[in-house]
């Protein structure tokens, strides 16, 4: 029965997962119905997932950890210079304890504009993004235990930020089939229905920036782009500024934050791939903040850009 429970739970993940680029598919139609600024856009979105355990140095052991931001990319024609997604994203932690618990998922639903500014073809397109985004637990217990520690189970965290950036792509792979985009942005949490504990322990500004390159593993001139193999490669990495407790302003152990991933996507699947990724620095999962993590997980990946 709790056998039957986990894989239903994967499934569903899964199905949550590659329902982003279904949805395309079906509202959109045919990859040249769009122009090259929305094919970015979707570039620029946060890819779901589904890890095969908690990987190896997990502060937990997990059955999965699970990424769920399918998003609706919000347009009014193909060549506007405008453009909107709206994502509920959720990541979700199912322990491998009694009665397989999912304890406080982060739920992080947000809203992001984009705006071109020069640009016509795959290798030259920029755009400015602001993004009004949500992080909260969904409970209301005390943040601390009796005891003075972190009410790691059902305490209350939550938080909103902005976060303004630019997003872009270069040729800087010396290879054929490849794509590179870049994108940094800064994110600031303002005092606005947030978590009062969250105060010089959480770190509200914080300067974020990733490198993504798509190489498209085309053994034949002839075969389709859709179903041709890939392979994408993802860093990401975060600097938190301001108050974090006692760490000093250049303590990279507390401040940096970096996470790396390589993903290949067999030609016979047309939406998913299997990734490797590698992540230190604090937890990102809600009110774990405070914990520091390092980890190599591996699991599924569903692909934004197709």
């Amino acid at each position: 029965m709790k056998k039957s429970c986990i894989y239903s739970c994967l499934l569903i993940g899964l199905w949550f997962g590659v329902s982003n680029a279904i949805a395309a598919q079906l509202l959109y139609g045919d990859r040249d119905t769009e122009n090259q600024f929305f094919r970015t856009i979707r570039a620029n979105q946060q890819e779901s997932y589904i890890t095969f355990g908690g990987g190896l140095g997990h502060n937990d052991a997990l059955i999965f950890e699970a990424n769920v931001s399918p998003y609706f990319l919000l347009r009014t024609s193909k060549n506007v210079r405008w453009g909107a997604t709206l994502s509920p994203s959720i990541i979700m932690r199912m322990y491998a304890l009694e009665s397989f618990p999912v304890y406080t998922p982060s739920y992080m639903p947000h809203l992001s504009f984009y705006r071109l500014l020069c640009g016509t073809h795959d290798d030259r397109i920029r755009y400015v993004f602001l993004t009004l985004a949500h992080h909260s637990n969904g409970q209301e217990d005390p943040f601390y235990n009796p005891d003075g520690t972190i009410n790691r189970i059902s305490g209350d965290f939550s938080t909103n930020y902005i976060e303004l950036g630019i997003f872009f792509n270069e040729r800087i792979v010396p290879l054929s089939n490849t794509l590179e985009y870049f994108r940094i942005s800064m994110e600031y949490h303002p005092d606005f229905y947030r978590t009062a504990e969250l105060d010089g322990q959480y770190g509200f500004v914080r300067l974020n920036s990733s490198f993504r390159v798509f190489r498209t593993l085309d053994p034949w001139r002839n075969l389709e782009l859709s179903r041709a193999s890939r392979l994408q490669t993802t860093l990401h990495t975060t600097w938190i500024f301001g108050k974090l407790q006692n760490a000093g302003s250049f303590d990279l152990k507390e401040r940096f934050m970096a996470s790396l991933t390589f993903t290949y996507r067999p030609g016979i699947l047309s939406d998913v791939g299997f990734f490797i990724n590698f992540y230190t620095g604090k937890d990102y999962y809600n009110i774990l903040f405070n914990e520091r993590l390092s980890v190599i997980r591996f699991g599924i990946q569903a692909f934004t850009k197709r």
